[in-house]
């Protein structure tokens, strides 16, 4: 991406604001940043896209570009930079079928969907308020699934009493299930 021998850009002028310096420094490096950003992505629409990126966010950081010591490689890192963060945006898109992309829930999966995470948070508040030890017994439990067998081992406590523990941590859980039945219904 080295620039022709006879351009020279004034990068303080650059820095301060200078439209001329700028429509250099773009006439000169662009078509390379594209070129290399199209042997990247193999997709030329991508590319320009990707190459205007870079220079949008070169102008919009020009007042740093002062103490840039080598314009030819702080581009190319600027370049790099842009084509990262295009990866990491598409390869969190997620590609659905096209009756996926057109489905809307029901009404019914709209509210089993509202009153599931209303639950959960009823038995995430009950679990607070439960002993210390019940607390940790129901969560390596139900959470973590690990046996009695298991959890005995790791508290130093007998299986009996992770039962017991267990045990009473679902009636108070049963209760609230109970109750959330005569209200809804």
């Amino acid at each position: 991406m080295k620039p022709a021998d006879n351009t020279i850009i004034d990068i303080i002028a650059l820095s301060q604001g200078s439209v001329k310096a700028f429509d250099t420094l773009f006439l000169v490096y662009y078509p390379r940043v594209k070129t290399f950003l199209y042997g990247m992505t193999g997709n030329a629409e991508v590319a320009e896209d990707l190459a205007q990126d870079t220079f949008v966010h070169l102008w919009s950081s020009r007042t740093s570009l002062k103490m840039v010591k080598n314009l030819n490689a702080y581009i190319y890192q600027s370049t790099k930079h842009t084509l990262y963060d295009y990866w990491n945006r598409t390869r969190n898109i997620q590609i659905i079928g096209l009756e996926d992309a057109f489905a809307t829930p029901s009404l019914d999966e709209v509210e089993d969907l509202v009153f599931s995470h209303e639950l959960e948070e009823l038995i995430d508040k009950a679990v607070d308020t439960m002993p210390e030890q019940r607390k940790r017994v129901f969560c390596m439990s139900r959470k973590q699934g690990m046996s009695n067998d298991e959890i005995a081992n790791q508290l130093g406590i007998s299986k009996r009493t992770v039962e017991t523990h267990l045990t009473a941590a679902l009636a108070i859980l049963r209760k609230i299930a109970e109750s959330l039945k005569i209200l809804l219904f």
